[in-house]
């Protein structure tokens, strides 16, 4: 009994230390196998940092990216892809119709012995150029799907620029409100310490506090013009899951002087939206004389090889068939066709209407815009910055009080942003003129 007590436990030890072993084994070989593999040990997981695009773009990296990302441009390649997809199909011959036929075949035997067995092929035949027709009526709606490509091409183009220089212009925007913030902070500070030397009285600090608690709100409404602005282009880019902190680049600052017969003219040559409606009119009269062709009846040719088994005569099948057009001489498409090329006839005056239409709005909106400018670069910011120097020297030699200052200070302000506005407009107008004429202004 002295033996068993003293065994049983040397078991259970022996046991447990072949069990500690056999785990330790265990995970070690996970371990290596883990390494050997180059997957993940579970116990720990690696967090992978995740790039991100935070950057200052040009406006050439935003075109660059707007072509290749936006998605209706992509949308539109497709079609054209789709387009030509429709004019090889047009290109192919209808296929043969191959017949295999057993005839008069006895129910009492099975089998061809005694049946009459015909072997034939049929082929039909486009009569009348139909299929020449349908060629044309194809490659020029795929020339179409082009020019529509190029017109959302420069709708793209125009929308990305429009949105780029409001980005700009926020951005400048941005400025000038931490400026006035800067400014009216000093003020403040400088309010308060007179009056703690019982220079000014309490009123005048109160009414600098509520001028940077405006020029701080003004700060605020920059910044998120400026982050909505920075959206609306990574929209148009294509891009919204970007991080992008700005744009860089300048207003067009010096406005040309434009001429609209000019316009006119490289609009009514180049505009693809009013060549993709004068391609309309071809498709539409192409498609009149394929419906006119298609009274003409397509022919079907058959040739074949018949054995007449009972008899032990080989004989040769040759067959055409050709329909009779009594009833059906597509008059109802011939009618529809009739009415839809004059359908596109008056489409194509209703876009270069429309077109000119616009061109001339945004170019005597771009005159007006031009002479505001230059009217503010001119005479009214120098004047507005000549009068604020003059105030606040004023000011600190004791000949102008609080208020003629913070008049002057807020002047400067808002003359600035009104002239930053008016750029922004001058500048998306433009983009807009050469959509419309297809051109270049001012060196863009």
């Amino acid at each position: 009994m002295d033996i068993e007590i003293c065994f049983i436990p040397k078991r259970l030890m022996y046991r447990s230390m072949i069990s500690f072993t056999m785990v330790c084994l265990f995970v070690c070989m996970s371990v290596l196998w883990g390494i050997v593999l180059g997957s993940e040990f579970p116990i720990k997981e690696e967090v992978k940092a995740v790039p991100s695009t935070n950057k200052m773009i040009s406006l050439e990296e935003a075109i660059h990216r707007v072509v290749e990302k936006n998605p209706e441009l992509q949308s539109t390649r497709d079609q054209v892809d789709a387009a030509a997809g429709i004019v090889r199909q047009s290109k192919l011959y209808p296929n043969p119709v191959l017949e295999l036929l057993a005839d008069q075949m006895p129910t009492t035997e099975i089998g061809m012995n005694q049946s009459q067995n015909l072997v034939s092929v049929t082929q039909p035949i486009i009569t009348g150029g139909k299929r020449r027709l349908g060629i044309t009526v194809s490659e020029r709606s795929k020339e179409k799907n082009e020019l529509e490509l190029d017109a959302v091409l420069l709708n793209v183009i125009a929308d990305t620029k429009k949105a780029f220089y409001k980005t700009i212009g926020n951005q400048e925007e941005l400025v000038i409100a931490r400026e006035t913030e800067n400014i009216a902070n000093g003020i403040y500070k400088s309010e308060k310490l007179r009056f703690e030397a019982g220079e000014v009285a309490v009123t005048n600090v109160l009414r600098a506090e509520v001028e940077l608690s405006k020029a701080k709100n003004f700060v605020s409404t920059a910044e998120g013009s400026l982050q909505n602005s920075i959206k609306e282009l990574q929209t148009v880019m294509g891009v919204p899951e970007e991080t992008i902190n700005g744009v860089t680049g300048k207003l067009l600052t010096r406005p040309v002087e434009l001429s609209l017969h000019d316009l006119e003219l490289q609009m009514e040559n180049n505009q693809p939206l009013l060549k993709a409606s004068k391609k309309n009119i071809e498709i539409a009269e192409t498609q009149l004389k394929l419906e006119k062709r298609l009274v003409i009846p397509d022919i079907n040719v058959t040739a074949g090889y018949q054995r007449l088994t009972a008899e032990d005569v080989d004989t040769v099948k040759v067959g055409i068939t050709i329909p009779a057009p009594f009833f059906n001489r597509n008059q109802g498409n011939i009618q529809k066709s009739k009415a839809i090329s004059r359908k596109s006839k008056n489409e194509n005056l209703s876009v270069y209407n429309d077109l000119l239409f616009q061109l001339q709005r945004n170019i005597n909106s771009y005159n007006v815009e031009r002479r505001r400018v230059i009217e503010f670069g001119d005479k009214i910011l120098p004047k507005a910055k000549e009068s604020l120097e003059l105030i606040r020297k004023g000011y600190k030699e004791g000949e102008f009080n609080y208020i003629d200052l913070l008049d002057a200070q807020r002047t400067w302000a808002e003359t600035r942003i009104s002239y930053i506005e008016s750029l922004k407009s001058l500048n998306q107008f433009i983009a807009e003129i050469e959509r419309l004429a297809v051109t270049k202004i001012g060196g863009r």
